[in-house]
């Protein structure tokens, strides 16, 4: 019966943290690089590489971040499915757990305060309406297009607008 409730509240917590987490998300993929996306932005060649570096910095550390994560994922598995279950151990557990996660979602945090100190108040907002644009399109499974799909401007692939989409046409 713990075990189950133990269970029932990971999975709960996770999509939540989730949930609240993609509210400070970046798009995906190297979006700086995309042509498309650089003339949407107004981003010159010193904000692009200050991005490049600034991502690159941030996602090595992210690695092992998320290494140390799946470790405490499969220690706090053991401890639950232990044939010795001892709530102690559990709870130790899932603290280490809860840590492994919290820096994680705290090194993905800096990593977009970075990037916000790189762009323009502008910039910053039409990069918000892109990535809110990008979310409509998520695919069956939740993923939204690769970063070479991306079409600032709500194009559609062929060069056809979206109707209602408000954005620079080439």
């Amino acid at each position: 019966m713990m075990k189950a409730l133990i269970l029932s509240l990971l999975m709960l917590l996770s999509p939540l943290a989730q949930l609240h987490a993609q509210d400070y998300r970046l798009p995906p993929g190297k979006w700086w690089e995309i042509p498309r996306v650089v003339e949407y932005l107004h981003l010159n060649e010193q904000q692009q590489d200050q991005i490049d570096g600034l991502v690159y910095e941030h996602a090595r550390k992210m690695i092992g971040l998320n290494a140390d994560l799946e470790k405490a994922k499969l220690a706090l598995a053991q401890q639950v499915d232990s044939t010795k279950f001892e709530a102690t151990k559990v709870r130790a557990a899932f603290e280490v757990f809860q840590t492994a996660r919290r820096k994680l979602e705290t090194e993905r945090f800096e990593m977009l305060l970075s990037v916000r100190q790189v762009l323009s108040a502008e910039q910053w907002e039409q990069l918000g309406a892109l990535k809110r644009r990008l979310e409509k399109f998520k695919d069956r499974e939740g993923r939204p297009p690769r970063s070479g799909e991306f079409r600032p401007g709500g194009r559609r692939p062929g060069g056809v607008m979206r109707p209602g989409a408000k954005g620079p046409r080439p």
